[in-house]
């Protein structure tokens, strides 16, 4: 049960209540006489105390509690109906105030006709900045309330007490799982190569040695995969119960209290020593030694100790240095550790951890066999192949091999194998008695945050790669991100993501990400009906508590049982499959409440726009990239319900009705008059990215101040792009004319070339025209942006001058900048003062063709100013006749680790003492760098079609060095720290030096290299 999205749903609509109950929405004393309106609005309060119950239960349910009994279920069930239809009731509320907001009455209407305000009794709210609550809402609101209140008396009076009878109690997940030493290894399979890495790393490997007093190896792996069998193999062996003096094994689970734990490596020692003492000993003892590290100081004390901790999930670093302290007073102490959490091994590790793999798909047909068969009962011929399919099944688990195989022991009908084959792996007992606790105890040991996101990924098909930026898109999709409004979720989703792959949840491969069939099972199992995917071809009807369905590679029809269905959101996924649904209006006529769609590469979307003025709650929509569907979307007037529109390539007019929307790309401005128009930037103040291209097609300043970026607080990234956008290619580009008064025809130049041409011109009329241009910097003065900017991108810029703006300290949060501009064509380029920026991490600057000198003015234009307090990186590239570089003082730059360039043919040297920092060099085509100067903090080194470098001398932190295309080069002098060298190319090259650390060298093309001084010891 999907307890995590109701209790999250129950808290947004309390936040959000919050919000529109502010005071000066409460019911003036004129108008308390109205008992419509008061009753509103006291209906609106009782409902949010009843949510702040429900959502206390739903947390402390969630977070506390293993639901067995069926009263209790159910009575979860209620409430999260409740939840979700309260969240309703508060966005319908959330709907009317911003369609009747005061501030802007005219914002709303559509086509250009004001919408009809609402009305309670005749009363004119509105003119006080009331906005009431309608009786249909109000209904709502009781009707709510009443359930809670029938569900608190039937709970009250109906519930099974203790004097019905005598309560049995169902054992916790962790009950089920305490584990011991004892191993037979005869039911093992494909962990011997497992069991000698181990011991290996624990004994000889990195961490492990005699001057480490303790050494700590974490397994890690996801539950099911075999961890405690490899640790007890480990335990066990031989070699490792004679290099120790004592060994203890220790089941931690969840429960990490350091002087429990203390207490039972104690009496795992007893134990295993067989050294239990006589009970007027033991008496003695317990009298004298009543603290529990005490205790065990005294039984490891100057001895060799091995212990195993397993399960372990604390991840609070007081409480493992606790647990530690006493180890201190061992001779020798080497910990085991498994774990589910790549977070738990970080924290405890003194050495690399290990990383558990499934088993082969041999082992897992090996294990299954060893499992169902005994040497006198094999498996029969006509059941091998249901049984590989099986194996298939258990995506090589060995938890889930072991559980399935057992129910088959012995099993000869071949109808029961069908059975277990076709069977969800949730719906057999013994998976859920023995399989799904293991993998549920990853999941109850989560946070509510994650569990929901967890939850969320069942709505991906199984077996999917994805790749990071597509899980947190699904997560944003759904609302599930809570960041700053500027972050926009990244930060939080990304942090999401590596705790899901640190729990084991999620496994990295090859760039993408992949779920263990296993874990999707878990998740649809834990989400139930909540969540559905819609695949296939035969016709499907929705389950009526469905809220979150996926469409994949699906040609059908579907069916609703509920006139009014709870569907929040249709997300489909595609790219290589098209999905179709031969009744789409269906979706639209039974779900009103729809908060999300996606509908991009299926036919979906082409019945929305006859049916969205019907969706109030809809927030985010995404499109397919067919320019119709948006086009009527935005011709339906001004909304506030989509915020987020993917991959739009080209924005046509009229997208400034979507006031609320967060990613703008490729508005396009021409000189023809068919383009963009700036002013529908002008509401949209939500955008958190924004790109403009044809920026030195505008003719009149004023367009640029249209846009008014000053007042959009949320953007964080920003591209302007000056490039003269081409002309579409339509007659009416004859509209060109339109924009200028004056041209004389000297200035005039007409092109035939494209279609349409101008065949209505006439030249008469040019003697009356005028040229009219609007300089660069013009422009991007009117573009200033808010200052809360984080990247800043400025494409085929004039670079002659730059507005006030642009480098301004008060830009403190700009990280990124980027400013590129028009090749050859413009003279006497400069660098703006850029090193005042606080936060500039990344520069790159390129295309400057005649910039010829950067000085002081780049770092910063006041005295005792210090340039660069927080860069990074810096890139020059494609800047020919730059060739002097100066004015860089001691304390510039302090924190530059990379610096590029490109292209850079005439500078002659670099102010490279100046940067304490610097790790990586790149020069590529930087003909007048004739030499590196020796020394300084460069680790990584790469020179290509540098034509003037002669010599390289010794530098002495060097680790790392490619040199390529350089003719002139000859010697390579000794470097002391370099594992890795390559060379291409060098003809000139006669001698390398000594390099005594050097791991890796590769050179090809240096016919005359002579002398290749001893590269190792």
């Amino acid at each position: 049960m999907a307890t995590p999205f109701a209790s999250m749903a129950v808290k947004w609509a309390l936040d959000k209540l919050s919000s529109l109950m502010v005071p000066e929405r409460i019911i003036p004393v004129a108008f308390s006489s109205s008992s419509s309106i008061s009753q509103g609005m006291k209906d609106l309060r009782v409902l949010e105390k009843t949510m702040q119950r429900i959502h206390a239960t739903l947390v402390d349910a969630e977070e506390h509690w293993n639901i067995h009994e069926e009263t209790a279920k159910l009575r979860l069930k209620e409430l999260k109906e409740l939840a979700y239809g309260a969240q309703d009731v508060v966005e319908e509320y959330e709907y009317e105030v911003n369609r009747c907001r005061p501030e802007d009455p005219d914002r709303y209407a559509c086509n250009g006709s004001k919408r009809k305000r609402h009305q309670v009794n005749g009363d004119h709210l509105s003119e006080v900045g009331l906005v009431p609550v309608s009786n249909e809402l109000a209904a709502k609101a009781r009707e709510l309330i009443q359930r809670f209140d029938e569900m608190k008396v039937y709970y009250k009076y109906f519930s099974i007490s203790d004097n019905d009878g005598e309560r049995r109690t169902a054992p916790g997940i962790e009950c089920v799982r305490p584990t011991s030493y004892f191993v037979v290894k005869e039911s093992i399979v494909g962990r011997e190569s497992d069991r000698k890495k181990v011991i290996e790393k624990l004994m000889f490997g990195e961490g492990s040695n005699v001057a480490c007093h303790l050494s700590v190896l974490a397994i890690v792996g996801m539950g099911g995969l075999g961890k405690t069998t490899l640790a007890r193999l480990v335990y066990n062996d031989q070699s490792m119960c004679q290099s120790f003096d004592v060994r203890a094994w220790v089941y931690v689970s969840d429960h990490f209290e350091p002087k429990s734990l203390m207490e039972k490596i104690a009496v795992s020692i007893e134990e295993l020593s067989n050294e239990l003492s006589s009970p007027k000993e033991n008496s003695k003892e317990l009298s004298e030694l009543v603290d529990p590290r005490n205790k065990l100081v005294n039984k490891i004390k100057g001895k060799k100790i091995f212990l195993v901790l397993d399960d372990v999930w604390n991840e609070r670093m007081d409480c493992w240095e606790a647990l530690q302290d006493p180890m201190l007073a061992a001779q020798h102490c080497k910990i085991l550790v498994t774990t589910r959490n790549l977070s738990v091994a970080r924290l405890v590790q003194t050495m690399p951890h290990y990383t558990m793999n499934h088993l082969s798909p041999q082992e897992s047909w090996t294990l299954f066999k060893r499992t169902v068969t005994t040497p006198e009962n094999a498996i029969q011929g006509n059941l091998v192949d249901i049984a590989k399919k099986i194996v298939e099944k258990c995506d090589r688990l060995p938890l889930a091999i072991k559980t399935i195989g057992s129910m088959l022991r012995y099993e000869t009908h071949e109808s029961r194998w069908i059975d277990i084959l076709e069977s969800d792996l949730w719906d057999l007992d013994k998976a859920q008695s023995e399989v799904l606790p293991a993998l549920k105890l990853s999941y109850k040991n989560m946070p509510v945050h994650l569990k929901q996101c967890f939850l969320a990924l069942c709505l991906f098909p199984k077996g999917r790669l994805r790749d990071r930026s597509e899980v947190i898109w699904l997560w944003k999709l759904l609302d599930m991100l809570k960041d700053d409004e500027r972050n926009d979720g990244d930060k939080s989703g990304n942090r999401y993501f590596d705790e899901l792959v640190q729990r084991s949840f999620l496994q990295l491969f090859s760039g993408s990400c992949i779920m263990h069939d296993l874990i999707h099972d878990l998740a649809c199992h834990l989400s139930g009906n909540e969540f559905f995917r819609l695949e296939g071809d035969k016709p499907v009807q929705i389950p009526e508590n469905t809220r979150f369905m996926s469409i994949h590679n699906c040609d059908t029809s579907v069916q609703f049982s509920v006139t009014s269905h709870p569907l929040w959101a249709i997300i489909v996924f595609g790219v290589k499959n098209y999905s179709r649904v031969n009744n789409p209006e269906h979706f639209f006529l039974y779900c009103k409440n729809l908060r999300v769609l996606s509908l991009s590469y299926s036919n979906i979307g082409k019945a929305l726009p006859r049916y969205i003025s019907g969706l109030k709650l809809l927030r985010r929509l995404e499109l397919p990239l067919d320019g119709d569907y948006l086009k009527l979307i935005c011709n339906l007037g001004p909304t506030d319900r989509v915020d987020y529109l993917k991959e739009l390539e080209c924005a046509p007019n009229g997208i400034g009705n979507l006031i609320n929307l967060h990613t703008l790309r490729d508005i396009r401005i021409r000189r023809c008059g068919c383009s963009f128009n700036l002013s529908e930037l002008k509401n949209l103040n939500k955008l958190r990215e924004l790109r403009i291209i044809g920026l030195g097609n505008l003719s009149h300043t004023e367009d640029a101040n249209e846009v008014q970026l000053v007042s959009k607080k949320h953007l964080h990234l920003l591209e302007l792009n000056f490039s003269d956008e081409k002309e579409c290619q339509k007659e009416q580009c004859q509209q060109l004319l339109q924009q200028y008064e004056k041209v004389s025809h000297e200035q005039l130049e007409l092109d035939f070339t494209f279609e349409g041409g101008f065949k209505k011109f006439r030249y008469q009329s040019v003697q009356q025209l005028e040229y009219v241009t609007v300089s660069h910097n013009e422009i991007l003065e009117r573009l200033r942006p808010h200052e809360g900017l984080i990247n800043l991108i400025i494409e085929d810029y004039d670079c002659q001058s730059y507005p006030n703006w642009l480098g301004n300290a008060s830009f403190s949060r700009l990280t990124v900048l980027v400013i590129s501009a028009r090749r050859k064509w413009v003279r006497q380029q400069r660098v703006p003062t850029l090193g005042e920026l606080p936060a500039l991490k990344s520069l790159k600057i390129s295309s400057m063709y005649y910039l010829e000198h950067i000085g002081r003015e780049f770092c910063s234009h006041a005295p005792g100013i210090k340039g660069f307090p927080s860069l990074t990186s810096l890139e020059f590239s494609y800047i020919p006749w730059w060739n002097e570089w100066t004015g860089v003082d001691y304390g510039d730059f302090p924190f530059m680790e990379t610096l590029s360039l490109r292209t850079v043919y005439k500078l002659r040297a670099l102010p490279l003492d100046r940067f304490p920092s610097l790790g990586t060099l790149t020069l590529d085509e930087c003909d007048g760098i004739d030499t590196i100067p020796a020394g300084g903090t460069i680790k990584k080194l790469c020179i290509g079609g540098c034509y003037g470098l002669y010599t390289l001398p010794t530098q002495s932190s060097l680790l790392k060095l490619q040199l390529k295309d350089c003719p002139r080069l000859s010697v390579v002098s000794s470097m002391p720290e370099l594992d890795t060298l390559e060379i291409f190319k060098c003809p000139k090259l006669t001698a390398v030096g000594f390099m005594p650390k050097l791991q890796t060298s590769k050179i090809q093309h240096c016919r005359n290299l002579i002398t290749i001084d001893s590269m190792h010891d």
